[in-house]
């Protein structure tokens, strides 16, 4: 039994360095390669960005700022823009 989890723990260590490694440099090839189809392409540079974070990144004002770090202006310009969202999601499809 000893054998068997030794095993696993040296293949779960492979793959989380250089599985990995390869895992990433594929997706960069498929999205670079003129070769590789459009939905390929794309399926790639999703799982880039799913991994670095992008598509769970909170999309705060003022650079990513928190509003308890932000300043009066920092808030005040937020504030604006997030009020000329909401009238731009307002309008309807005729409109």
């Amino acid at each position: 039994m000893q054998e068997v989890v030794e095993t696993q723990r040296e293949l779960l260590r492979r793959i989380q360095t250089e599985g990995v490694l390869v895992a990433y440099e594929t997706a960069l090839d498929v999205c670079r390669s003129p070769k590789s189809t459009s939905p390929a392409r794309a399926t790639a540079a999703a799982t880039l960005f799913r991994v670095a974070g992008y598509f769970n990144a909170p999309t705060t004002a003022a650079g990513g700022k928190e509003p308890h770090e932000m300043t009066a202006d920092e808030l005040a310009s937020a504030i604006g823009n997030l009020e000329t969202n909401l009238r731009r999601r307002d309008l309807g499809i005729f409109d």
